[in-house]
């Protein structure tokens, strides 16, 4: 009696017990035109804070879903899913460093459902949590209220002495 994989193995005419598998070489995939990948970026860049579907950017691309992906991966090196969180991240890290809103008001402004998702994604793309990075940011950088003050002006009245006396 054989077995399921052994019965796998005939089928596909590879030896039985064969544990090696011939692995065939992909087709190789055309990067997405620039202009194609400009429009998708441009859209990306205009409503990553709303939720966008890999069928919506394939239509901006005018491309089926699966060929729009496997393009648009070998043009950038990400896949869209992957592109898009980037995106967020970098517009978040942006939004730390300029404002003080709280982490669950920036999640929401950048696409986030929700904060703990937007620590985790945040995590793992820059490796370290939102708070983490703020604090680190504003410890690296001093704040402008931190620096010393101009040196001291002269009282009014001896300035004011000294004019007169000038004036004399």
């Amino acid at each position: 009696m054989l077995t399921e994989l052994q019965t796998a193995h005939a089928w596909i005419d590879l030896p039985a017990g064969s544990g090696d598998h011939e692995v065939l070489p992909r087709a190789k995939v055309n990067a997405l035109p620039k202009w194609r990948l400009r429009r998708v970026e441009q859209h990306i860049a205009a409503h990553f804070e709303r939720s966008i579907s890999l069928s919506e950017l394939a239509n901006v691309a005018g491309l089926s879903r699966m060929h729009f992906a496997a393009q648009f991966r070998a043009a950038t090196g990400y896949r869209p899913r992957e592109y898009l969180l980037n995106h967020r991240i970098e517009h978040a890290k942006s939004l730390l460093t300029a404002t003080s809103r709280p982490l669950a008001e920036i999640a929401l402004a950048v696409g986030f459902s929700t904060q703990a998702h937007f620590s985790t994604v945040f995590k793992r793309i820059s490796g370290q949590t939102p708070a983490r990075w703020r604090s680190a940011f504003k410890s690296e950088r001093p704040d402008f209220d931190t620096l010393p003050q101009r040196r001291p002006s002269p009282d009014k009245d001896s300035a004011a002495s000294v004019r007169c006396a000038d004036a004399r």
